[in-house]
């Protein structure tokens, strides 16, 4: 199994954020240092411009009113990685419609109009993104990752949100269907699973602990999902230097695994077709957090690998 990562970290050094990148992982990810640069966190990095709202430093970064600032600094992280690379593929990540739109709301943005705002916006960002991607390395292929931790609103047993399940699924289906490039989707929480999985995601990335109720109820949904071909990015381990119980983590990916054979996914799929990640990001962390979290992740992969 392969090992990747979610996509922020804790480096202020562009630099030094790209060679841990290449130390840690199989497959490299385009990191977001928001400790670098403020304008690196996740709703700043891509809702910065949109909808009238301008970069701050402080708070969620945005603030609807706030003069926009240039976006050099958005994508340091990108900047160093990308001419970095030998290999032929690498991920990158972008914050979704629904986690975007909540958090302009947030910031002050008037609601009237701000699906259209926000989905017509995104979908030109992520083309701009990816076509940078392809300037500098035409030869790549690469891996979008939508990340949307807002979708834990859905989970089961939480009352309902400002948002329609709906509408989000609509915002979120229009995004991936104006892709460049197919697109996965992140979820660090529990949420309704099998809307996430209906919007056929090339990858369901999630946080292997936090699976609950909204994963069991939609098993089928999900194994039919991999049977045509989604990919399963697994978030082995927790996102703070606790430590961690490795006999635990293997139980829950073998549960998790034989509920999903059981419901008709291939398990060759499973095994060959996924990827090992952190459950989160880790711009939370130390560097040296970070380190300790990466190499747990190292260790899990080969303990099932065994």
């Amino acid at each position: 199994m392969r090992i990747t990562g979610i996509g922020s970290l804790p480096h202020a050094d562009a630099t030094e954020a790209a060679a841990f990148v290449h130390a840690t992982t199989d497959v490299p990810y385009l990191p977001q240092l928001p400790k670098r640069h403020p304008s690196e966190g996740m709703l700043r990095q891509w809702g910065e411009g949109l909808c009238g709202a301008g970069g701050v430093d402080d708070g969620i970064g945005l603030r609807w009113g706030a003069p926009p600032t240039p976006l050099s600094e958005a994508f340091g992280g990108m900047a160093a990685l990308l001419p970095t690379l030998d290999g032929d593929l690498v991920k990158t990540q972008f914050t979704g419609p629904v986690t975007l739109t909540l958090g302009l709301l947030a910031a002050g943005c008037p609601a009237e109009g701000i699906w259209e705002c926000v989905v017509d916006g995104l979908r030109e960002r992520l083309d701009a993104h990816i076509s940078e991607i392809r300037r500098i390395r035409p030869d790549i292929d690469i891996i979008a990752v939508m990340d949307e931790p807002a979708l834990v609103i859905y989970a089961p047993g939480r009352p309902a949100g400002p948002i329609p399940i709906e509408a989000a699924a609509e915002a979120m289906g229009r995004v991936m269907a104006a892709a460049p490039v197919p697109v996965g989707i992140h979820v660090c929480a529990d949420t309704e699973w099998g809307m996430v999985a209906e919007l056929e995601p090339a990858w369901l990335s999630w946080d292997l602990a936090a699976l609950g109720d909204g994963f069991l109820s939609s098993v089928d949904v999900i194994a039919q999902k991999v049977s045509q071909g989604t990919g399963i990015m697994w978030g082995m381990v927790p996102t703070d230097p606790n430590p961690v119980d490795l006999d635990q983590v293997r139980s829950r990916y073998g549960t998790a695994v034989t509920r999903l054979v059981l419901e008709g996914a291939p398990a060759d799929m499973l095994m060959t077709s996924s990827m090992a990640t952190p459950a989160c990001g880790l711009a939370g962390t130390t560097v040296g957090g970070a380190e300790v979290i990466m190499e747990r992740v190292r260790h899990v992969v080969e303990a099932l690998d065994d």
